[in-house]
Formats: structure tokens, sequence, C-alpha cells
């Protein structure tokens, strides 16, 4: 995204005034392995979502992220979740999951720099790094972390087709 627009961007959903919701579990579905003690402590997060009904007909949202779904050149726009996960002393690593059982796509966006992670399932892990991009395939398991190194982790999640 270029710089200007990113920070404009980064400083709203950073920002006060951003609604986040209360979601008691990381991944809304039977997590894939048992729970560590850790795990079952910090296997909550905040997050923001629009279905494509909304995204469509949100003025705001869709400028906003307009350079990011262009880019997916998505057939279809399931679903768009802001993510923030709060800072815990340690890296502590979510259950593994998939976002929907069928065959789709995701893009995670990530607004701030920190050292979370993104774990794909072959091991590869991508850090959290501010105006980043990753495209890859979330009917395959794959899970987040928490940040040891600032308050909340942050990124945005497009899922599509």
């Amino acid at each position: 995204m270029p710089n200007k627009v990113f920070k404009e961007t980064q400083k709203y959903i950073m920002g006060d005034y951003f609604p986040w919701f209360f979601q008691e579990y990381v991944a809304s579905v039977k997590p894939i392995k048992p729970l560590t003690n850790e795990q079952k402590l910090c296997n909550f997060y905040m997050t923001h979502s629009y279905d494509k009904n909304i995204i469509l007909s949100n003025k705001d949202v869709w400028e906003a992220l307009e350079p990011i779904i262009i880019l997916l050149k998505a057939e279809t726009l399931i679903r768009i979740k802001f993510n923030m996960y709060p800072q815990t002393f340690q890296i502590i690593h979510h259950p593994s999951h998939v976002d929907y059982s069928y065959k789709h796509k995701s893009a995670i966006f990530y607004i701030n720099t920190n050292n979370g992670l993104t774990v794909l399932e072959d091991g590869t892990e991508i850090k959290s790094v501010a105006n980043r991009l990753l495209l890859f395939n979330a009917s395959e398991p794959h899970h987040s972390t928490t940040t040891s190194n600032e308050n909340r982790r942050v990124n945005i999640n497009f899922n599509y087709l």
C-alpha cells in the first residue's frame, strides 16, 4: 500500500475509536490438537468483521482497503476480519485451524511491526511487518501467535475465492 495511504489506515485502525469486539477463542472451531495451558490462558482476541455485503456498501472501508482488494484479484470476497492480539510476556502459539472448510484463499495484511507470527502448516513462519501482505491457502491448517514486544499485534485477514 502506498506509504501515505498506509499511515492513514494504520492510524485509524490503531486509534482510540476503532471498534473491537471480544472473541473468547482465537479459532472458532474445535482445535486440531489439545490446547496447552499457555494456549488456554491466551486463546482470546479482539476482532472486527465485515461480510461481503457490508464491505461493498461501506464506502469508507472499501476506499481504505481497495488497493489490497484489487491486488487480490478476488472473484468473490468472503470476509474481511480485523484482528487484534493482546501482548503476552512471551510469544504464545494459538491452535492451528482452517478459516473455512471449503477451498478458499486468504491474505493477511499486517498493520504493525512486532515479533508475532503467522505459522503455516509446513512450519513456515511469517513475521508481522507493517504494510506487508501474506497470500496463502487458508483451507490448510495455520495459526497465529501473540506478540511480546508490542502492546498488541494487529492485522487484517481477507478471505476470498
